[in-house]
């Protein structure tokens, strides 16, 4: 398994017959207030009327009882329990003076709505990107290398699986698990737990070899310390889907370790050793003082995103033409700066998007309209023929702000990207991956062909799109791959961005 490694930015480090639906508005989300009804609809046909008067007379006369009980219940027109000459009289005044008729209402249970299945599920990641995950954290310190600043499990558990706070001068990063929750529109719960320990050797007997050929070190470390804590933690725990694999482990180290040796990174568990019948699968290891709430976190956020299937976004080989991911204000992005919201891309990897999220270019002239990723889910997607279960090559465009997780403390932009995406999949080295990514077989160090994401108008600065804009080929980057992996074919679209208006872009797609 390869070595992955996190970059840091430069300032880091410093009355009818429908009956509609009507939303209930409230902290749970899975209820609905339905109109089942009018009061005065004694006929039940779904509107007052002069019948229904003829109905309640019948009823009143007896010469035909009202035997349907909703009948008998929409007749009842001050609610008194009981039928009579008084309901008759509200209900002539209804008709005669034009009133609307009250409705009648139900809550009725909202099924959550139905995401899309994960495309990342595709190379087998050991962590789930939907539904609950359960992390274990292990902070560990060494007989000659240790955590100096005192902190408690109960500490470490509040700031990286803690509840959002707003207040937090770490904020968007104030705990990895509030920072998946807006991520993933709450589609995705990081729970976790926290133990403490101190290794039994000097930190260097751990390392593993610098040709990375085997994770001997990092292995050795792990069963260490799960053998020691073996009593107090039931391992089956932290498997979530039960395929005696626990989803994702954290080994978190002392800051003052050897940045050469513990770089954080993201990789597998070669051992055989099993506890409570399960064994580890991935393993995400690295240095970062607890001091640094923002940085410790970020780390282990990006980390888990390699945990749930997804590469690296930043080039392993730059130049000074060739520099990083993505840049510009256009260009922040967790699996690329280890800052900054998923983007689309990663979000659609994901499965954090029902189909109707997902707006699709098909052809012609279309119009769409899209709000913010930090506000709600949605992106529109022009692709290359057939999408193949979005295992393919397509642009994403998506409206982005400076809030939620892209509450960055430096300068960030509003507005639209295009980002140029290929998600094609092979057998690699381990398995099925994403053919593209740095560490590809096929992946051209140049960084000039084919790659998983990039910004289309990188070359322009990576500024973020406004009204007005136009997008063609005559933009860099918004061409598609050529057979030699160039990007140099017209897509034959143009993409204008029109007004922001309540806060949503309207953008339309014409073919040329």
């Amino acid at each position: 398994m390869h070595k992955t490694v996190i970059r840091r930015a430069a300032a880091f480090l410093t009355a009818a017959a429908v009956m509609p639906v009507l939303p209930l508005l409230s902290a749970e989300a899975a209820i609905d207030i339905r109109i089942v009804g009018y009061r005065g609809d004694v006929t039940l046909d779904g509107k007052v009327d002069l019948d229904d008067v003829n109905a309640l007379v019948s009823h009143l006369t007896a010469a035909e009882v009202l035997s349907e009980p909703d009948a008998y219940t929409r007749a009842d027109m001050d609610l008194s329990g009981t039928v009579d000459a008084v309901d008759l009289t509200l209900l002539k005044r209804l008709l005669l003076t034009g009133a609307k008729p009250e409705a009648i209402t139900e809550e009725i249970e909202v099924p959550d709505p139905q995401l899309i299945p994960p495309p990342v599920a595709a190379v087998n990641p050991t962590l789930p990107s939907v539904g609950t995950n359960r992390i274990l954290l292990f902070a560990i310190s060494f007989p000659d290398c240790r955590f100096t600043e005192g902190y408690t499990s109960e500490q470490i558990w509040e700031m990286s699986f803690g509840p959002e706070n707003k207040q937090s001068r770490s904020y968007a990063l104030e705990s990895i698990c509030a920072y998946y929750e807006r991520a993933s529109y709450g589609r995705l719960h990081m729970e976790g737990d926290v133990f403490l320990y101190t290794a039994k050797n000097s930190i260097n007997s751990y390392v593993n070899p610098k040709e990375y050929t085997s994770y001997d070190g990092t292995d050795k470390l792990l069963n260490e310390v799960m053998e020691a804590l073996d009593d107090q933690i039931d391992y089956s725990k932290y498997d979530i889907n039960n395929d005696r694999v626990m989803d994702t482990v954290i080994m978190a180290l002392p800051g003052d370790a050897s940045e050469d040796d513990w770089w954080p990174c993201s990789g597998g568990y070669y051992g055989y050793r099993r506890f409570d019948g399960v064994k580890a699968g991935n393993v995400c290891y690295g240095r970062w003082k607890l001091s640094d709430r923002r940085g410790f976190n970020s780390t282990w956020t990006h980390e888990l995103g390699h945990a749930m299937g997804l590469p690296d976004y930043y080039k392993y080989e730059n130049t000074e033409e060739s520099y990083y991911g993505m840049n510009g204000d256009a260009g922040w992005e967790m699996m690329d700066d280890a800052q900054g919201d998923m983007s689309a891309f990663s979000k659609l990897m994901f499965g954090w998007y029902t189909d109707s999220e997902v707006q699709i270019y098909k052809g012609g002239t279309q119009t769409f309209t899209i709000k913010s990723s930090q506000d709600a889910p949605g992106c529109i997607l022009i692709p290359r023929g057939d999408l193949n279960g979005f295992h393919s090559e397509y642009f994403i465009l998506e409206y982005i702000k400076h809030t939620g997780n892209n509450s960055i403390p430096w300068s960030f932009g509003n507005g639209v990207r295009v980002l140029h995406c290929n998600a094609e999949l092979w057998n690699g080295y381990w398995g099925p991956e994403f053919k593209w990514n740095n560490y590809g077989q096929m992946y051209d160090n140049s960084n000039k062909k084919q790659r998983v994401i990039r910004l289309a108008n990188e070359a322009e600065g990576g500024k973020l799109l406004g009204s007005g804009a136009v997008i063609d080929s005559q933009m860099s980057g918004f061409r598609w791959y050529d057979s030699s992996g160039y990007q140099t074919v017209d897509p034959g679209v143009t993409v204008t961005v029109g007004p922001l208006e309540n806060d949503a872009y309207t953008i339309t797609v014409s073919q040329k």
